[in-house]
């Protein structure tokens, strides 16, 4: 019998488990929110890029992007004008002490998370609109910019490799909606997509697990995070065909999800038997693929609510019961 590092191991390796795994159950997460220089203080202010952070209530209780503060105009001055954050200024002992503290390396995966990948930060930087033109308007200076920003992250998982040593490291790069992508399948290949190997190849030649977080409907990607190196997608959400993606991709790559949160069983004033029987069409319907499938939900609302917090609780004692 596997202990829970082992069988989320097998996961991610694409092997046959002894469970579903579940999502940060299974796993402890390091980095996150608690990157300020990525995302600004929890409670608002600017982050190491100069966009500035807005505290609410709203965005699952995290910070959201001032609208007011863009430092980007024009995305051919990014060269003048992106500052991009010191790496070398953070105390990184202090940093994985505080990150490791509540981490046991026995017992559980130890993963990285860092949000605003090569799309978001491009979208932060110039604002949303802006940004989808700038494909179009300025696509070399574009390209250039994406591809600094990647190297900006391989700078970091270098520095995250040495310090905190995680099993995996997982970039988030929302680039699509509940139906579809923000732009066309060839723009992701043509300027994210380059990125996003660059950043897999860097971890894979550190010893680490890549992962790629993205919400939404991103089925027609799916090739291509297998082909720029993510061994798991995380978040995977009914919008897509998961069955048929298990099926035809499961070996190669591994997938987290299911969960309806766009619809009630997502919804803050949810009920306990909603959420059970959510878990449980989860479980049966894509759990039959084990090597392949891990189990995550959550409902939205302010995850620093109790509410909210506590309901973690409900879908232990649910997994639980289902294993």
């Amino acid at each position: 019998m596997m202990n829970t590092r082992e069988n989320y191991l097998a996961f991610l390796n694409h092997e046959p488990t002894d469970w579903i795994p579940t999502f940060a159950v299974d796993f402890s997460i390091t980095g996150s929110f608690r990157e300020t220089w990525e995302n600004g203080p929890v409670e608002g202010g600017l982050d190491g890029f100069g966009n500035g952070w807005v505290n609410t209530s709203e965005a699952i209780g995290q910070a959201a992007l001032d609208p007011d503060i863009i430092p980007l105009d024009d995305v051919c001055d990014w060269e003048d004008k992106v500052v991009f954050p010191d790496l070398d200024a953070i105390d990184w002992p202090k940093f994985a002490e505080q990150e490791l503290a509540l981490c046991n390396r026995e017992e559980k995966v130890i993963e990285y998370h860092t949000w605003n990948s090569v799309f978001l930060r491009l979208t932060h930087l110039l604002g949303f609109e802006e940004a989808l033109c700038a494909f179009y308007e300025e696509p070399e200076a574009t390209k250039a910019l994406c591809d600094a920003i990647a190297d900006y992250k391989v700078a970091l998982i270098e520095r995250v490799a040495k310090w905190i040593k995680p099993d995996a490291y997982v970039h988030y790069d929302d680039v699509a909606t509940e139906k579809s992508l923000f732009m066309a399948p060839e723009i992701y290949r043509e300027f994210i997509k380059p990125g996003h190997k660059k950043m897999n190849d860097a971890a894979k030649a550190l010893g680490i697990i890549p992962e790629i977080h993205v919400c939404g409907y991103c089925t027609d990607i799916i090739p291509d995070l297998i082909e720029e190196g993510s061994a798991a997608w995380q978040s995977a959400q009914p919008s897509n065909d998961i069955i048929a993606i298990l099926e035809q991709y499961g070996d190669k790559l591994s997938v987290t999800g299911g969960y309806d949160t766009q619809g009630l069983p997502g919804r803050e004033d949810t009920t306990d038997e909603i959420i059970a029987t959510e878990i449980r069409r989860c479980l049966d319907t894509y759990g039959k693929y084990g090597h392949s499938y891990a189990f995550q939900g959550f409902r939205l609302g302010n995850m620093r609510d109790p509410r909210i917090i506590g309901g973690a609780a409900q879908y232990a004692q649910e997994l639980a019961a289902k294993r």
